[in-house]
Parts: structure tokens; sequence; C-alpha cells
């Protein structure tokens, strides 16, 4: 059983690292490609909320040559949506191990369930997206876009709370 532990432990550090380094190389890569747009305007844009702040967006990216770059940025982030959820999902598990605490290594399973809510949180946000930006800019796209986004926003950061929380257990367990 000890020896079926460690072989599991194995895998999971193996797929945390070669997915941190995915995650990395598609957020330089993706900033690289997309520029001049930022990550920043897309957020802007996810969190629009309501049509004439949508419009006046998707204006400014017409008017300033990055409209097919804002659509190029969508249809890549459905892979960063299985890059990120992934990555994150095997970090709750992988640093929710380490602290040897049950509790938290039940949560760390939790977390990476929600995680995978927010995955379809973000496809949802992404599609709405793409009916703005092909011409259907009315109330309930940019709305469930922007409540798409907030929910995946929430989750996100409660993970990366949970993360912080389990980094601090195996630290204090490394010390003691």
């Amino acid at each position: 059983m000890k020896r079926l532990q460690t072989v599991s432990q194995y895998r999971v550090r193996k797929w945390f690292l070669v997915l941190l380094v995915a995650n990395a190389l598609y957020i330089l890569f993706a900033g690289l490609y997309l520029r001049p747009l930022t990550s920043g305007e897309i957020v802007k844009f996810e969190l629009a909320k309501e049509v004439p702040v949508a419009d006046s967006i998707v204006q400014e990216w017409t008017a300033n040559g990055k409209f097919n770059k804002a659509v190029q940025s969508i249809y890549l982030d459905f892979l960063f949506i299985i890059l990120y959820t992934s990555g994150l999902s095997v970090a709750c598990v992988l640093l929710s191990r380490l602290t040897h605490h049950e509790i938290l290594i039940r949560t760390g399973y939790f977390f990476s369930y929600l995680l995978v809510a927010a995955g379809i949180c973000d496809v949802i946000e992404n599609v709405a997206m793409l009916r703005s930006l092909n011409g259907s800019i009315n109330n309930w796209n940019v709305v469930l876009t922007y409540d798409m986004a907030a929910t995946k926003f929430s989750l996100v950061i409660l993970s990366i709370l949970f993360l912080s929380v389990c980094l601090i257990f195996w630290g204090l367990r490394k010390i003691s």
C-alpha cells in the first residue's frame, strides 16, 4: 500500500510540473501572439456587464485593429481552460496531500471538482463573448458573460487561497 501511495504521489508531482510548464508556455506564447491586445483588455470585456460598455470596447478594438486578435484570444482560451483547470486541480490535490492533514486532503479533491465547474463557466463565458463579437451584443450575452466570468474568477481565487493555506500547513509541518 505504501508503494502504491509513493507511485501515485510521484505521478501527481509529475503532472503538476508538466502542467505548470505548459501553463507558463501558453501564457508566454499567447501574450506574444496576441499583441497588441492584452489579457487585461479581454478581462475588461468579460466584466463589461452592460451593453453600452461592451459595445464601446468592441468599437475601440475595431478602431485600433484589435478585433481579430480578440476573437483569436477567445478561441485560444478554450485551450487555456483545459490547462489552467487541470493545473490548478492537480496543484490542489498535490499540495493538500503534502500537508498530511486529512481535512485538507479531502478539501483538495473537492477543489479539483470546483475547478471543473470554473472551466464550465469559462466555456459558457467564451461562447457568450463570441456571440457578442459576432454581432449579437445584447443584454443576455453581456450579462451571461459577466456572471460566468465572476463565478469563474471567484472559484479560481478560492482555489488559490486554498493552495496558500496548504502551503502554510506544509511549511509548518516541515519546520516541526
